[in-house]
C-alpha cells in the first residue's frame, strides 16, 4: 500500500480555519455561557420561583426545563439531519428567533407586575422552555460543528477558555451587579428580577451573529433515506447493545442527572434553614460557584486536551463534595456551603462539557449526529423525572436527605467511569474540498 504525499498547504488552510472557527465558537460560547450563568438554574432562578410558589417540585422544575428541553428533542433531530452533509444553517438557522425569547419574557414579566405572579410563573415556564426546546433542535448540529469544524485541540480550548472566561467576567462583573440589583430598594420586585432575564436575553440575541460566520468543514457523509422508526429504533438498541464504553458514559451521565436533582434546592436550603436573605445568598453562592469555574476550566483546557477520562473522574470525585458540605453546614453554618460551591464550579460547571466531548470524540463522523443525539434525549429521560423526585423528596423529607441522596448518586457515577468507561478513540479528520 503506498501512501499519499502530504500536502503541508492543505494543512495549513485547515488550521487556518480551525484558528477562524475557534475565535467565532468561542464568542458564541461566552455570550451564550455569560447568559446563562446570570439567569443560573441552581441559583437565581430558584430564588425567583420560590417567590412564585411554594411547590418545591415546581421550583426544583423550573432548574431543570432547560435541560430537558435542550437534550429531549435530540435524538429526533438527528434522525433528520443524517440526509444532509453539511449542518450549519440547522445550528445557526433556529438561533435568530429563539435566542430573543428571554428578553421578551423580561417584557412580559414588567408588564405583568408584582400582582399576578401565577401569570409570571406561567409565562416564564412557557418562555423558559420554548427557548430550551429551540436550543436543543440546535443542539444535534452545534456538536457535529464541532467535531467537523474543530480538531480535538482546538474544541478542548475552547471548551476551557470559554469557561474560563465567562467565570472571570461573572466573577468581577455580574455576580457583583446581580448583588446590587436584588438589594436596590428602587428595583422592587419583579422589575428586579425582570432586569436580570432582560440582560441575559440580550446576551442572548447577540450570540447570533458569530453562529453565522462559522466556515463549516464536512463531516459525515449524508445519507440519502432517513431510516423508518421501525429500523431506527432497533438501530439504537444495537449501539447500547455493543458498544459498552457509550452504554456506560451514559449511564453516568444519568446517574449525574440525579445527582444535579439537588441543585436548585442548595439556594432554599441556604435562605430557609440557615436564614441567609436572597441578597446575600445568591450573589455569594454564585460568586463561588464562579471562582471554582474559572479554576476549573483552566483544568479543563489542559487536562481535557490530554485526558478526558481523568479530568471526569476527578470532576466527579469533587461534585461529591457539594452535598457533603451541605450536610456540614447543616451544623457549621453556611462556610461549609460556600466551600461547596467553590468546588461544585470547579468540578459540575465542566462535567458536562467533558461528557459532550467525550461523545463527539468517541464517535465516527458519519455516526455523530445519531451519537450525540441518543445521548442527550436518554439523558432529557432523566432529566424530566429528576425534578420530581428531588421535589418530593425535599418537601416531603427535607433538604438533607435530598442532599444524601444525590451524594450516593455522584458516587455511583464516580464508581462507573473506574469500572468500565476508558478514554474515547481519535478519529481522524481528513479535509475535503472546501
Amino acid at each position: 500500500m503506498t501512501s499519499l504525499p502530504i500536502d503541508p498547504s492543505a494543512d495549513a488552510s485547515r488550521e487556518r480555519i480551525y484558528r477562524r472557527n475557534f475565535a467565532l465558537f468561542l464568542t458564541d460560547g461566552i455570550l451564550f455561557s455569560l447568559a446563562m450563568a446570570i439567569i443560573g438554574p441552581s441559583t437565581l432562578i430558584p430564588d425567583f420561583i420560590r417567590r412564585l410558589t411554594s411547590s418545591e417540585v415546581l421550583i426544583g422544575l423550573s432548574s431543570s426545563i432547560f435541560d430537558v428541553g435542550w437534550t429531549l428533542p435530540q435524538l429526533f433531530i438527528a434522525r433528520y439531519i443524517v440526509r444532509f452533509a453539511r449542518k450549519k444553517w440547522w445550528f445557526a438557522g433556529p438561533n435568530i428567533p429563539v435566542r430573543f425569547v428571554m428578553l421578551i419574557f423580561a417584557v412580559i414579566t414588567v408588564l405583568l407586575g408584582k400582582d399576578q405572579p401565577q401569570a409570571i410563573l406561567i409565562a416564564f415556564l412557557i418562555c423558559y422552555g420554548i427557548a430550551a426546546v429551540g436550543d436543543g433542535i440546535v443542539g444535534v448540529p452545534w456538536a457535529d460543528l464541532t467535531g467537523s469544524s474543530l480538531d480535538n485541540r482546538w474544541r478542548a480550548r475552547m471548551f476551557g477558555l470559554m469557561s474560563a472566561i465567562t467565570g472571570v467576567l461573572m466573577l468581577l462583573l455580574v455576580s457583583p451587579f446581580i448583588g446590587r440589583v436584588l438589594a436596590d430598594p428602587a428595583l422592587a420586585f419583579p422589575n428586579n428580577y425582570a432586569l436580570l432575564f432582560g440582560i441575559a436575553g440580550g446576551l442572548f440575541a447577540l450570540s447570533i451573529i458569530p453562529t453565522l460566520l462559522i466556515h463549516e468543514l464536512p463531516g459525515g457523509k449524508a445519507v440519502e433515506k432517513i431510516a423508518s422508526l421501525g429500523e431506527f429504533l432497533p438501530m439504537l438498541g444495537r449501539v447500547l447493545r455493543t458498544d459498552v464504553p457509550f452504554r456506560s458514559i451514559l449511564i453516568v451521565r444519568m446517574l449525574t442527572s440525579l445527582f444535579a436533582m439537588a441543585s436548585p434546592f442548595y439556594i432554599g436550603f441556604a435562605t430557609v434553614n440557615l436564614g441567609l436573605s436572597s441578597t446575600v445568598a445568591v450573589p455569594t453562592l454564585l460568586a463561588m460557584q464562579t471562582l471554582g469555574a474559572v479554576v476549573g476550566a483552566l483544568v479543563y483546557s489542559w487536562l481535557g486536551a490530554r485526558n478526558q477520562m481523568l479530568f471526569i473522574r476527578l470532576a466527579l470525585a469533587g461534585a461529591a463534595l457539594l452535598p457533603i458540605s451541605a450536610l456540614l453546614a447543616s451544623a457549621l453554618g453556611p462556610v461549609p456551603l460556600y466551600v461547596g460551591f467553590l468546588f461544585s464550579g470547579l468540578t459540575v460547571s465542566n462535567l458536562f462539557l467533558g461528557y459532550q466531548n467525550w461523545v463527539i470524540t468517541h464517535a465516527t463522523p458519519d455516526q455523530r449526529p445519531i451519537y450525540a443525539g441518543l445521548f442527550n434525549t436518554v439523558s432529557a429521560v432523566i432529566s424530566l423525572i429528576a425534578p420530581f423526585i428531588g421535589g418530593t423528596i425535599a418537601q416531603e423529607l427535607g433538604y438533607e436527605a435530598l442532599f444524601v441522596v444525590a451524594l450516593v448518586m455522584v458516587c455511583g457515577a464516580l464508581f462507573v467511569t473506574l469500572r468500565y468507561v476508558r478514554s474515547p478513540r481519535k478519529t481522524s479528520m481528513v479535509l475535503a474540498q472546501t
